[in-house]
């Protein structure tokens, strides 16, 4: 029961879970690795793999998008939201600010600007 505990706390630290979009909306997410059927959540950003996948939870929607293979950012997709965390000049995961894209039937995006929040 401790480890679980631990575990968590770390998992807090390690990955910000905890967003803050269009300056007034919260949003919560978790990112996890599909091993062999195993939904593993990761610590670190850099742990993602092809078949990962992010739970969000945001305005009263739960949504569960797949990792999406894009070149210059990494972004999870289901081709009606997609979830996008760009790479800064170092060539890191820019943590801090990810956009969310609510993409319409009309081919046009509504773009929800997030900042991490503590």
């Amino acid at each position: 029961m401790i480890n679980i505990f631990l575990i968590s706390i770390i998992t807090l630290f390690c990955i910000n879970t905890n967003y803050i979009c269009d300056n007034e909306n919260p949003l919560n997410l978790s990112i996890r690795n599909n091993i062999n059927g195993y939904f593993i959540k990761i610590k670190e950003i850099s742990e993602v793999k092809p078949g990962s996948f992010i739970n969000i939870e945001w305005k009263n929607k739960s949504l569960m998008l797949p990792l999406s293979l894009r070149r210059g950012f990494l972004s999870f997709s289901d081709l009606k939201w997609n979830w996008r965390y760009e790479y800064n000049k170092s060539g890191e995961i820019n943590q801090k600010e990810a956009t969310l894209y609510e993409i319409l039937a009309s081919g046009k995006n509504i773009e929800h600007n997030c900042m991490s929040s503590p």
